[in-house]
C-alpha cells in the first residue's frame, strides 16, 4: 500500500511539475479585431482611424483641388509610444489607391533621403548609361500637404478603479503655395478600463 501511495504521489507531483512548465499557447487572431486588452492606442486603432480620416477626406471632394500631395509624418502628442508611421502609410495607401482621387502622391520628407540617394547613385556613380537614368531636378513638388496629430487625455476616478483615455486624431490639408488650409477634420476614440 505504501508503494502504491508513493507511486500515486510521484505521478501527481510529476503532472503538476509538467503543467507548471507548460509553454504558453500561441494562436493567430484577426488583425482587424478590436483589441480590448489595453487602453493604449493599438495598431488596430492606428489603421482604423487613418482609414476613416482618409475616407472622410475622399468623400469631401477636397482632394480634387490638389494635383499632387504629400503626407507629413503624423505627430504623436500622447504620453505613450505610438508608431504613427502606420497612420501616415495607411492614409497614403487609401488616398493613392482610391479611384476618386486624381492626385499623385509625391515622396514625403521622410522618404526624400532614399530618393536623393537613388538619384545620386544613378547620376554620379558612373555605373549607368546616362540616357537611361532618372534625371536630377525632375521630381514633382507637392501642391498639397497633409498633416496629422494624435493627442490623448487620461481621466482616473477618485478611487483609482476606473480610467478613461480619450484620443483625438486631427488631420488638415494645406495648399502649399497659398499656405491655406483647404480641409480639416478630427476623429475621437475613447477607451475605458475598470479594475
Amino acid at each position: 500500500m505504501k508503494i502504491k501511495n508513493t507511486i500515486i504521489r510521484s505521478t501527481l507531483l510529476g503532472s503538476l511539475i509538467l503543467a507548471g512548465c507548460a509553454s504558453p499557447q500561441v494562436s493567430y487572431v484577426d488583425p482587424n479585431a478590436v483589441n480590448t486588452l489595453t487602453t493604449n492606442f493599438t495598431q488596430n486603432d492606428l489603421r482604423a482611424t487613418a482609414a476613416d480620416m482618409a475616407s472622410a477626406l475622399i468623400q469631401s471632394g477636397k482632394m480634387g483641388s490638389c494635383k499632387s500631395f504629400t503626407i507629413s509624418p503624423v505627430k504623436n502628442a500622447t504620453d505613450q509610444y505610438v508608431d504613427t508611421s502606420v497612420m501616415t502609410n495607411a492614409m497614403a495607401d487609401s488616398l493613392t489607391n482610391s479611384s476618386a482621387v486624381r492626385s499623385t502622391y509625391v515622396v514625403s520628407v521622410d522618404e526624400m533621403g532614399n530618393q536623393v540617394d537613388e538619384l545620386g547613385r544613378q547620376n554620379q556613380s558612373g555605373l549607368y548609361d546616362q540616357s537611361t537614368t532618372a534625371k536630377m531636378g525632375k521630381m514633382k513638388g507637392a501642391q498639397c500637404r497633409i498633416d496629422g496629430k494624435l493627442t490623448s487625455d487620461t481621466s482616473v476616478s477618485p478611487n483609482g478603479k476606473s480610467m478613461l483615455v480619450a484620443y483625438t486624431f486631427f488631420v488638415q490639408v494645406f495648399d502649399v503655395q497659398q499656405g491655406a488650409a483647404i480641409w480639416r477634420s478630427s476623429k475621437n476614440i475613447s477607451k475605458g478600463m475598470t479594475k
